[in-house]
């Protein structure tokens, strides 16, 4: 039985990690659960499943931690983390935390540890990917599309590959051109068309910041050159990756839009079981492929630029979008102007610190005065 610690377990990913748990009760054994707040949809989580620790980085009030299982022993913080992972030593750890909090908890599991980590917190990889080199050969991708890339690129070798692609839904806007954009509410943004998400990442989807994003995480985790990563923008989301090899092939992974797809194959890693999901309907499938539009969504565009120059760029993208999205979500700002705020914020500021090297005690101090400076921009 393989002991696993779930770092972020009432979030979306957390929850979807634990319904596929559920399925393998012979399987695996959850001896780390963390969340930021000590809600009841954790405690929840507790009495079910019963690990050795919960974990939180608010301070729970003492009725909630009578309500926890006799054996189970509440921790806080990322001390907290410390101590649970040197004692349970789990065999593999999802990190499912959003945002920059995620970062430091997916170094101390690699550098102190010997688990596997199972990484969705995309800042890890975006604002610190130059950091992640050394530890690479340990992580498991658990988004659709680097999983997909995962799978598709251990079966060839380095030089065999031409290009790689991740595909894109085009979001609530695809099709529109930017006349058609300046208006746009926060309500219609927020309409993804396939996937039900936090409204941060949605507003992400609909700038293609969040494809943006991921051909970053693509470039550091798979070690390929910008240029050879390109956007497909595909709206029925049923391949996720695809890796054009050197003789002209085209190797693509589908799956239906279900997160549990990758999250299984990120446990069960490297062998594959059964799955009680169901599977894609080859005889009712539609493709479509196109090509995405840089100039309207301007957004996948600065990715690209900023990710090209790496550290601190790409750190200060993270702070800056995050404002910037704010702003829209407070119609503080209009949707085009997500991209103009982002833009000034992470050139300004990466020419103050183009010099810096990236570190964990920085990353998170750009990463906030980015965001700040986003803010600001009102």
């Amino acid at each position: 039985m393989e002991t696993l610690a779930i770092l972020g377990s009432t979030g979306s990913i957390g929850t979807q990690t634990l319904d596929i748990i559920r399925k393998f009760p012979k399987r695996f054994s959850v001896q780390i659960l963390s969340a930021k707040r000590a809600s009841e949809k954790l405690l929840s989580q507790v009495r079910e499943f019963k690990p050795k620790f919960v974990l939180t980085e608010e301070k729970p009030s003492k009725e909630w931690l009578s309500g926890l299982p006799p054996h189970t022993k509440h921790l806080m913080g990322i001390k907290g983390l410390k101590e649970a992972l040197k004692e349970v030593q789990p065999n593999r750890v999802v990190n499912a935390i959003s945002g920059i909090y995620g970062i430091e908890p997916s170094f101390e599991v690699l550098e102190n540890t010997k688990s596997l980590l199972l990484l969705a917190n995309k800042e890890t990889i975006i604002a610190a990917g130059e950091l992640l080199k050394p530890h690479l050969g340990r992580i498991i991708p658990v988004d659709s599309e680097h999983n997909a890339l995962f799978q598709l690129l251990e079966n060839l070798k380095r030089e065999e590959i031409k290009k790689v692609y991740l595909t894109a839904s085009g979001g609530p806007f695809r099709g529109k051109k930017r006349e058609e954009l300046k208006g746009v509410s926060v309500e219609e943004a927020l309409k993804h068309p396939r996937w039900q998400m936090g409204k941060k990442i949605t507003v992400d989807s609909a700038t293609l910041m969040n494809k943006g994003f991921e051909v970053i995480e693509a470039h550091y985790l798979f070690n390929i050159p910008f240029k050879d990563i390109e956007v497909l923008v595909h709206p029925q989301s049923v391949v996720h990756g695809l890796v054009e090899t050197v003789d002209g092939n085209i190797f693509a992974l589908l799956s239906p839009t279900d997160m549990r797809f990758p999250i299984q194959h990120a446990l069960f890693y490297p062998k594959r079981f059964p799955t009680p999901l169901k599977g894609l309907d080859l005889f009712n499938l539609k493709l479509e492929f196109e090509k995405p539009d840089t100039e309207t969504f301007e957004c996948l565009k600065l990715a690209y630029q900023f990710g090209e120059k790496g550290f601190p760029y790409t750190a200060l993208l993270v702070g800056a979008d995050e404002g910037a999205v704010e702003l829209f979500l407070e119609r503080k700002i209009n949707f085009l102007q997500i991209a103009e705020v982002i833009k000034e914020t992470v050139e300004s500021l990466g020419e103050r610190y183009k010099n810096a090297k990236p570190s964990l005690d920085l990353i998170p101090k750009l990463v906030k005065e980015a965001y700040d400076t986003a803010k600001g921009f009102v």
